[in-house]
């Protein structure tokens, strides 16, 4: 399923022009997707993670060995409820981990050095909404899975070879919700 999804973002960001680099690694680091695209006042450039979920059990973040035994709780990636400054010291550290290391700074430094870089993660569904509110106040974007889909079926683009390419036009082809909640398909719109 990621895989997907990351195709799916990635068709979406070369539909926007952008040039792009997915799944860049450095040892056991990873950065889901890099890009970059040239504009008028400069090269912009975005560091993308792609966290899909339809059915979360869990949070983002994971729970320290200490806020383990203050819950009662015997895995760091309990579902179990948590309270509102556990959620936001676990989303500063994933946020961290995905975003600010000093190996993901390295990465993207490797790619373009003096670049400002704009952060996004796109997401489906996560078990608690107060996560996206903490991860939005680290400066990174998100961005609904659902709103990259409506845009991908809603656009024609001339490029027949990118990586999303056969997913997004398959997914054209589905059944689509009507204003009358009945179904339509996306291609007969």
């Amino acid at each position: 399923m990621a895989l997907l999804a990351e195709q799916l973002v990635e068709e979406w960001l070369n539909r926007k022009g952008f040039f792009t680099i997915r799944g860049m690694r450095l040892g056991v680091n990873e950065i889901d997707l890099l890009a970059i695209k040239p504009t008028p006042t400069g090269i912009e450039a975005r560091h993308v993670e792609v966290q899909v979920s339809f059915r979360p059990i869990s949070y983002l973040g994971k729970l320290t060995k200490k806020e383990q035994k203050e819950l009662g709780y015997k895995s760091a990636n309990s579902a179990g409820k948590r309270p509102a400054r556990v959620i936001k010291a676990g989303i500063a550290a994933w946020v961290d981990k995905k975003f600010f290391s000093a190996k993901k700074r390295k990465m993207r430094g490797m790619v373009l050095s003096e670049a400002k870089w704009q952060y996004q993660l796109v997401h489906a569904e996560v078990h608690h909404q107060d996560e996206l509110k903490f991860i939005q106040k680290h400066g990174v974007k998100t961005i609904r899975l659902d709103s990259v889909v409506a845009e991908l079926c809603a656009s024609k683009h001339p490029f027949s070879m990118g990586a999303g390419t056969d997913i997004s036009e398959l997914i054209r082809y589905c059944p689509q919700p009507n204003a009358k909640g009945g179904k339509r398909l996306a291609h007969l719109a």
